[in-house]
């Protein structure tokens, strides 16, 4: 089986990735190939966020253990993390923070599950559009395209909620053609 995922950006609305990936894959290997892809340098606290069909946040994985974790928070790591650990079914979302600063994430969810093929490695099989730029999170100041997504600080981890999904729909996406419709 092959998860096909989709990656998008509510700061770059025209961009869209498409990720192909085993179960078996690392958020370890995810977060690399995110980076990479998109021209990033790996600065911060990388952090995937596993979440409900409403985009409640119900698990972190981590890129590297911190002091910031509550006694009873479960760390999870990338490098001992993978996808078939939290993502099994299609429909599930969940976000990669890629500049913990500002609280910048991708939104990622798992579109297909392919049965009867098996991908080697996780790749990127299709993109559409540029990335948000990276900006270097201790000399530079983010400018304030239409209020940059954020993730509301949690009091106890479970209040924690990632912005709607509402402006995602499959309907507004050509598939074939990763076309984002206008409204």
């Amino acid at each position: 089986m092959t998860h096909r995922l989709l990656l998008f950006s509510e700061e770059e609305t025209n961009f869209v990735m498409e990720i192909l990936a085993p179960p078996t894959t690392t958020f370890l290997e995810l977060h690399r190939l995110i980076l990479d892809s998109c021209g990033y340098r790996e600065e911060g606290d990388h952090t995937f966020l596993i979440c409900n069909e409403n985009w409640k946040v119900k698990e972190k994985i981590r890129l590297r253990s911190t002091d910031t974790i509550g006694y009873d928070e479960d760390l999870y790591l990338m490098d001992r993390t993978t996808l078939e650990d939290f993502i099994e079914e299609e429909g599930h979302h969940m976000a990669y923070v890629y500049d913990s600063s500002a609280k910048r994430t991708f939104i990622i969810e798992l579109v297909e599950n392919i049965f009867g093929e098996t991908a080697d490695k996780v790749s990127v099989s299709r993109q559409k559009g540029l990335p948000p730029v990276q900006f270097n999170i201790s000399n530079t100041e983010i400018p304030d395209k239409n209020a940059s997504p954020s993730i509301p600080a949690a009091e106890d981890g479970d209040d924690e909620v990632l912005p709607s999904d509402e402006d995602f729909s499959e309907e507004e996406i050509d598939m074939d053609g990763f076309e984002v419709s206008e409204g």
